[in-house]
């Protein structure tokens, strides 16, 4: 082909490009009218500062990007070192995420869910922050402190963990593993969005992720309002049955960091208006809830992807509990509504996924692929 034929077909998969980009924005409309409805409650509710609200999205795309690019890295680092062992893996590794991110197809498919997901998670944060002033307080604590006693046979469920968790290492590696929760969402997420293949699953997962934030971490947290074990005393309850867990957390932390009790320390601090985080909220628990939700949408990851995730689920509960951020009963109503919403959302992922926009987009894409293998 000559020189003149290089840069006609350049020219044409770069209209492509825009054309699948388009697309991309128009098969993901469901999405963006989700965040648009999402924003109007806070609008209507709270009222919101357009400068402070785009400052935060704008960080939140930048975290995004940083959080998506290392994760992939992770992921693609661990797949081609247990699986193709190359010779050389630095090399390896840069060709294989150079393909991954220069891939117009993925960045076609993916940018619109970035777009989406910044102001999702902004606005999710807005609604956090706003938890107690909705409910007048953290006002279910006590009740879900008793029903923990009362389904655990009398005794808290940190209690019935405490002698097998209760050394230092252990729960050193259990906050480990709790924090790696945001890799995995990163994980998952980033599985999902940069695929070339948009169908009814990756409609699912996402539909399914936004109401289950929606719902259950701005409209439950705020109707079921409470503070968390970490926080029971400095709410004003007594006697405080979490205080010897905190007591063991603080003189484990003396042996090994245990970064949940700096993390609640910054969230109280912010919750009295002397630092910028805020938003605590106990019920229910999004992080067992999506851990839950990584799982079932493991299933059409692999078969490593569901194993491992669903061990991090299991960890995620024990953490939760161990690390004095949850009740039990948080987790519970959080996979309760996790599998409600699940199979509520298949049928409109479905339909959806059927729409010609959607259509359309992987229209598109093949014939991208088709004009990019005749250039």
């Amino acid at each position: 082909m000559s020189m003149t034929g290089n840069t006609v077909g350049h020219a044409a998969l770069q209209t492509s490009f825009a054309t699948m980009l388009r697309a991309g924005f128009r098969a993901h409309g469901l999405f963006f009218a989700i965040v648009a409805v999402y924003y109007a409650t806070v609008l209507y509710f709270l009222g919101s500062e357009p400068l402070g609200f785009l400052i935060t999205m704008l960080a939140s795309i930048a975290l995004g990007t940083v959080m998506i690019v290392f994760s992939t890295f992770m992921a693609r680092f661990v797949t081609l070192a247990v699986k193709e062992r190359p010779d050389q893996p630095v090399k390896a590794i840069s060709v294989d995420m150079w393909s991954l991110m220069s891939d117009r197809r993925r960045l076609a498919v993916g940018l619109p869910m970035i777009a989406v997901l910044a102001p999702f998670m902004t606005i999710f944060g807005e609604f956090k922050a706003a938890v107690p002033l909705f409910s007048g307080g953290f006002v279910w604590d006590q009740a879900f402190d008793n029903l923990d006693r009362w389904m655990h046979f009398g005794k808290l469920p940190w209690e019935w963990m405490q002698p097998v968790m209760g050394y230092a290492p252990i729960t050193f590696a259990i906050n480990f593993s709790y924090n790696f929760w945001f890799f995995a969402m990163w994980m998952v997420w980033a599985a999902w969005a940069f695929t070339t293949r948009p169908n009814v699953n990756r409609t699912h997962f996402f539909l399914t992720f936004m109401l289950l934030w929606s719902i259950g971490g701005s409209l439950m947290a705020i109707e079921l309002s409470s503070a968390g074990p970490a926080f029971y005393s400095r709410i004003g309850l007594s006697p405080d049955p979490y205080a010897p867990l905190m007591d063991y957390l603080h003189r484990a932390n003396e042996i090994l960091p245990i970064w949940a009790l700096n993390t609640q320390d910054m969230l109280w601090t912010g919750f009295n208006g002397r630092t910028v985080a805020d938003g605590i909220s106990a019920m229910p628990s999004m992080h067992n809830a999506s851990s839950l939700l990584f799982v079932l949408t493991a299933r059409h990851l692999g078969k490593w992807p569901f194993r491992l995730l669903a061990a991090h689920c299991v960890l995620i509960f024990i953490g939760s509990v161990h690390l004095a951020w949850h009740y039990a009963i948080d987790a519970y109503v959080g996979w309760a509504l996790t599998l409600v919403l699940w199979f509520a959302a298949r049928p409109l992922a479905a339909w959806w996924d059927s729409r010609p926009a959607a259509n359309d987009l992987r229209d598109v894409i093949k014939s991208y692929e088709v004009q990019k293998a005749t250039v």
